[in-house]
């Protein structure tokens, strides 16, 4: 078979896709209750999240009293949502949740200031609308409307950010677990096993705020960044393989440190203190998330692969967190080269990244 007649390599697979195997796994063990409609019990979707140390990989690194209310929570007639800064895993935990409770974690409404009201509730296929009129032929539903029929889990990512009128659109939706269609006279009611998980970043707050009707129909998770370095460098590693695995680079063991490094940096910003507590630190405008703390280091190793000796390296990872740190341009590279003079010149065994920074800036 030539390389043009190969069959397409899906770049990212879904996560009932990804983990198949693993799902499986625990379906054929589980022997608990399972809500109607769901694939897992209660039980073993929170071990799916969190992994058993053995055959189930951990999806999430945090607390497990927070995975628990999360899932609980679908088993109940509240909806879910997930609030956190910028990369604490809203969506990837969304996602392995949908997965997990309904095999399908692709009814997905992505949230932004120009979403319209047909997005959640349905739109119309125009060309038989004017040929036939209103019908159920011509009715488009929303991936909502479709997990009501179904049975299974929406996701609406970045809520907050949806125009506040189409928002409440929802309201109805979680509260009557019914979406009227009076263009047919007719209705769309919700099966078991239906629910909604939805995403917001606490940084908008202010943006397209939640009215109190809707956010009481939500019970709230507020997701964490990573209480400690450890957990934060597992949390990239783990993600770093996957990601080179999917990208097919080859595996760097020596990896580790640089991921150490970049989390450090990272962590230090953020929290406008160095980890020994000695040193009071400006913080930069960017977020320095976990998200993008293994965006820096999946980059550094396409840069050691392709361009350096296939082991990661300072200067691999310099231009990367050069960029994450350096948002505003005016405040920021001042911020930056403070903490390169101050704390990465001085700290031992750090010489080389110091001198790939300053090239990066």
């Amino acid at each position: 078979m030539t390389t043009s007649t190969l069959p397409p390599a899906v770049l990212r697979q879904h996560a009932e896709q990804q983990f198949a195997d693993e799902l499986a796994i625990l379906a054929k063990s589980d022997d608990r209750p399972r809500p109607r409609g769901w694939q897992l019990s209660p039980q073993a979707v929170v071990t799916y999240l969190l992994g058993d140390g053995d055959e189930i990989s951990p999806k999430y690194v945090g607390p497990r009293r927070l995975m628990e209310v999360a899932v609980a929570t679908l088993a109940t007639d509240r909806a879910l949502l997930l609030l956190g800064v910028p990369g604490t895993a809203k969506t990837w935990v969304s996602e392995h949740l949908a997965a997990a409770i309904s095999g399908d974690s692709t009814l997905l409404v992505q949230g932004t200031a120009g979403t319209a009201e047909e997005a959640i509730r349905y739109g119309w296929n125009y060309a038989r609308l004017l040929a036939e009129g209103p019908s159920r032929a011509a009715l488009v539903p929303s991936p909502v409307m479709r997990a009501m029929a179904d049975g299974r889990i929406a996701r609406v990512e970045e809520l907050t950010r949806v125009p506040s009128d189409v928002q409440d659109t929802l309201i109805t939706i979680l509260s009557e677990k019914t979406l009227p269609i009076p263009e047919l006279s007719d209705e769309v009611q919700a099966t078991k096993g239906f629910n909604i998980i939805a995403t917001a970043n606490d940084r908008d707050r202010g943006v397209n705020e939640l009215s109190s009707a809707l956010r009481r129909r939500f019970n709230t998770v507020v997701l964490p960044v990573p209480a400690t370095a450890d957990e934060e460098v597992e949390i990239v590693t783990r993600r770093v393989a996957s990601l080179g695995r999917s990208l097919e680079l080859p595996e760097m063991p020596a990896a580790v440190d640089e991921i150490r490094r970049v989390v450090t940096i990272f962590r230090e910003l953020r929290g406008g203190l160095t980890e020994d507590g000695r040193t009071k630190l400006k913080s930069p405008s960017g977020t320095l998330s976990t998200a993008e703390a293994i965006s820096v280091v999946t980059n550094g190793m396409v840069l050691a692969t392709h361009f350096g000796d296939g082991e990661l390296r300072a200067d691999d990872v310099a231009a990367g967190i050069h960029g994450a740190v350096v948002k505003d341009p005016a405040a920021d590279p001042a911020i930056w080269l403070e903490y390169l003079e101050t704390v990465v010149r001085e700290r031992d065994g750090w010489r080389d990244f110091y001198r790939a920074a300053r090239d990066a800036g």
